[in-house]
């Protein structure tokens, strides 16, 4: 082999040969964790301290934010498997490295509690539902640039969170698709129960993540003050409506596509898919009970519509959750695994699963 071919080969390296170089080749290694996928890139330690000592990993994870943030750009999600990372307090110490989403989780849609500084647990629905793929808080006016996960407790079977190239979803929807979204935008219409108002669990057994589903307005405002209500909303640019039942309907029309700020490419960011109630997106038993139990109250806790009020049909919708279908990546989760994905650039869910499942989060911009 010439001296001008070895040069020419290693010039054209592979994106993981490429991204090692850049963080440090004789610290990580850089490898598919799903055989012929680059989403997520995985990271390992070869340097001892890396997998041993939580301090000497954050020091080093500070120093190449702006190389993580290019990897970000380009792969759209890292995974940080074997690293130092024993416990919430350091995955704490690794969020603080970025600015927190500025407001928080107030007004969000799925159940969640705070576990300590900006850790939140993940969203609190039953084990056997799944949770669709999504961009987090699409639906509101101000959403976090970036999510991290940390998984604390693999949970016995299932709980994978499954990641979703959304530039790769966006080539694959076809113009008329996007054009019309586009023109109109999104209208999110979410209801929250009167405080400690909910789908009880022994309506149907077999349907207990509805007991979490309708979210009451105490909890998603942190407040049992209706003018405090009133100013949250307007703060975060929602719409409100009080109903006769004592629950609160919040509406916000946002964008189906975005610019993203640092690659320029335009992607599909709404919560359509996700929020829409149908057959495909919670399964035929789930859909059918919902429309029972809700039938005779005031609202639903999630409709979804175009920008101009126009309904939005399942028909609407299949070409999205037909590119979702094929874009979907999955992995699974490992004790101590560090995960961090652009907000744009990548939706993620939550598979079904059995046993405990300790799964932390983090919204930072």
């Amino acid at each position: 082999m010439t001296t001008a071919t070895l040069n020419e080969e290693l010039s054209v390296a592979t994106p993981m040969t490429a991204a090692a170089r850049k963080l440090g080749a004789r610290d990580v290694q850089c490898a598919p964790v799903i055989d012929g996928q680059t989403l997520p890139l995985c990271v390992t330690p070869l340097n001892p301290a890396l997998r041993s000592d939580p301090a000497v990993f954050a020091a080093w994870y500070q120093a190449r934010l702006a190389v993580i943030d290019e990897l970000l750009d380009e792969f759209g999600a890292v995974l940080w498997r074997g690293f130092a990372v024993p416990d919430t307090a350091d995955f704490g110490r690794l969020g603080a490295l970025y600015p927190p989403h500025a407001h928080g989780y107030t007004a969000g849609a799925a159940p969640r509690n705070a576990i300590a500084g900006q850790v939140y647990e993940s969203t609190r629905m039953p084990a056997p539902f799944k949770i669709g793929l999504h961009q987090e808080k699409a639906y509101m006016a101000s959403f976090p640039r970036l999510l991290a996960f940390y998984c604390k407790k693999v949970a016995e079977a299932g709980g994978e969170t499954p990641l979703c190239d959304m530039r790769a979803l966006t080539r694959r929807l076809a113009s008329s698709v996007q054009m019309r979204f586009a023109k109109h935008g999104v209208m999110y219409r979410r209801n929250f129960a009167a405080p400690d108002v909910r789908v009880p669990d022994t309506a149907h057994p077999a349907n207990t993540p509805f007991a979490e589903y309708h979210r009451p307005w105490h909890e998603a405002f942190d407040t049992t003050d209706r003018t405090a209500v009133e100013t949250l909303c307007r703060e975060r640019a929602l719409s409100y409506e009080w109903l006769a039942d004592g629950s609160v309907t919040v509406s916000h029309v946002g964008p189906a596509l975005l610019a993203h700020p640092r690659t320029g490419d335009v992607v599909w960011f709404n919560q359509a898919s996700a929020q829409h109630p149908n057959q495909r997106s919670m399964g035929e038993l789930s859909f059918r009970y919902l429309e029972r139990v809700f039938r005779e109250r005031a609202s639903f806790p999630y409709e979804i519509r175009l920008g101009n009020g126009e309904p939005i049909s399942l028909a609407d919708l299949d070409p999205v959750y037909d590119a979702l279908d094929a874009e979907t990546r999955t992995f699974g989760w490992q004790a101590g695994d560090f995960l961090i994905i652009d907000n744009m650039l990548v939706a993620h869910g939550r598979n079904p699963f059995t046993g405990s499942r300790d799964i932390q989060v983090m919204l930072l911009d």
